[in-house]
């Protein structure tokens, strides 16, 4: 037995136990602690788990004894990281445990390009797999291959920083005093070719140091992962494709698009036109467990029994670099269902009647091949998942999607266009009518820079317009009195006034009071 199995047991539960006290400073990030800890407490009862199995199968540690030295070295080395960086915290200051929790995710983005939630769960599925290995059940090769190779390249940087520190190098981390106060989406004003200026949004969530540009001639030595992973061909085992299916990411339960089709305050009807919801993509096998193993979590749900189509469409999002996908879920017997994936940059959707088609672009985007046909019951619930495949697909920070066509609903007809300071930012503000079910709405998009036309919150109106008291103007501002938006930015603050009325600060007089005409025209006419 590896003697130093208990003293790490110790220790992760030590570390558990230190993060406790940043989730009752940090509320806003005690989900992701909260996931933090819970990994630590599992590891720790997997070396617990081990630490027996090595003497009722005392034969079988020598299979994993090279694997386990490995993983028990990298993670000594990621535990002390963080009791070092315990130790700086100044309990008189409010904002030391702040300081030390960003500092702490620098490091680990910067030492390994991933978070320290995925590094704490690939430890944790390590040693799930030799727990496996003990017990003489077949572990899967192809997975623990991939494990390994992450860790060994991990441990080879873990060594050499060390040794760099040792030889009297300096191989810091930025200064976390500066690295804290500098927020990638906020207005700060930039100067120079190509920085992004003052009122334009950037991808939330993602350094530009974090993620390079992914060349098309890059070596692959040292290069960033494909755009487009390959799946696995061969499945995870039980242990870890049950572990991972349980291991629901709580850091992503705050993701804006949680609850996103929860919503069923307005329910307008849209005549049935089209076929019914179904999927033509290939089915992937082990598609699921090879979401949760490469840090994709689930953030939208939406079912399409109504049709009886047996289908089920969920989003899926990778905390580390916002990358999306879209997972398809056909019911084919009670034990038997298809499963179709795809990045949400490789699609693009377009309405037929009362159907959003998704379709694959081929040919430089020429041509469009159908994957996904969902249809829909009513206006909200399309517009919604339209609004949502959009805002997610521009968040993703891997591959930008240009030549966008597709970031209007055929049969919605733009009523007024106009510029207003919202949360800070400048967007493009429209009214859209739908020609067949009647429905308005309201859509704030990003007017500029590279996510531009991305939306960041919708508004059905419809209800409201008819009410002389539901908008007035002042100057170049217009207050409603009631707005129930859709939200489709993270962090996103919908300004509002001491008594709660909604805000659209509008760039000029004139955009104001063409707005005002606009809704009292639609109120006549609808």
């Amino acid at each position: 037995m590896d003697l130093r199995i208990p003293d790490t047991i110790a220790f992760a539960e030590e570390v558990a136990v230190g993060f406790t006290q940043f989730r009752a400073h940090l509320p806003e990030y005690s989900a992701e602690i909260t996931n933090l800890i819970a990994n630590l407490y599992a590891t720790s009862a997997t070396l617990t788990s081990l630490e027996g199995l090595t003497r009722q199968f005392p034969r079988n540690y020598a299979r994993i004894k090279p694997d386990l030295q490995l993983l028990l070295a990298s993670l000594c080395y990621t535990l002390d990281e963080i009791t070092t960086s315990f130790k700086k915290l100044d309990r008189k200051r409010l904002d030391s445990y702040r300081y030390v929790w960003l500092d702490l995710d620098s490091y680990f983005r910067e030492e390994s390009s991933y978070t320290l939630k995925r590094r704490l769960t690939r430890y944790k599925m390590f040693l799930q797999e030799l727990e496996d290995m003990m017990q003489n059940k077949a572990p899967n090769a192809h997975f623990m291959a991939e494990l390994r190779s992450s860790l060994t390249t991990l441990l080879s940087e873990q060594d050499g920083r060390l040794a760099a520190r040792l030889a009297g190098f300096s191989i810091g981390r930025p200064d976390s005093s500066v690295s804290s106060s500098l927020d990638p989406g906020s207005p700060i004003e930039h100067h120079g070719p190509g920085k992004r200026r003052s009122y334009e949004r950037a991808r939330p969530g993602v350094g530009p140091s974090h993620f390079p540009p992914i060349s098309p001639t890059s070596s692959s030595q040292g290069a960033a992962p494909p755009w487009v992973p390959e799946v696995p061909s061969s499945p995870t085992s039980t242990t870890t494709a049950t572990t991972m299916s349980n291991l629901s990411s709580a850091v992503l339960n705050d993701h804006w698009a949680r609850d996103i089709f929860a919503d069923d305050t307005f329910s307008t009807p849209i005549p049935a036109d089209g076929e019914s919801s179904k999927c033509l993509g290939e089915d992937v096998e082990d598609i699921k467990e090879w979401l949760h193993t490469e840090g994709f979590d689930e953030v939208a749900y939406l079912s399409f029994n109504e049709d009886s189509s047996n289908l089920s469409v969920s989003f899926y999002v990778r905390e580390d670099d916002n990358r999306a996908r879209i997972l398809c879920k056909v019911q084919r017997t009670r034990r038997s269902s298809k499963y179709c994936c795809l990045p949400l940059n490789m699609l693009e959707v377009r309405r037929v009647g009362s159907c959003l088609q998704f379709c694959r672009r081929r040919n430089s985007g020429t041509k469009l091949i159908p994957w996904l046909n969902l249809n829909f019951r009513t206006i909200e619930k399309m517009v919604t998942f339209f609004c949502t495949f959009l805002a997610l697909r521009s968040q993703d920070s891997r591959r930008q999607v240009h030549n966008l066509r597709d970031y209007e609903l055929h049969a919605e007809k733009e009523k007024f266009g106009g510029l207003i300071v919202d949360d800070s930012y400048l967007h493009a503000l429209r009214i859209y009518k739908d020609r067949i079910s009647g429905s308005i709405r309201l859509q704030a998009s990003i007017h500029q820079g590279e996510m531009e036309r991305a939306p960041v919150w919708t508004a059905f109106i419809t209800p409201y317009i008819e009410s002389s008291f539901w908008a007035r103007r002042i100057g170049k501002r217009v207050v409603l009195r009631d707005l129930r938006r859709i939200i489709l930015y993270p962090e996103y603050t919908p300004p509002r006034t001491s008594r709660g009325e909604h805000i659209l600060k509008f760039t000029s007089e004139a955009d104001a009071e063409d707005f005002i005409a606009v809704i009292d025209k639609l109120a006549l006419t609808d």
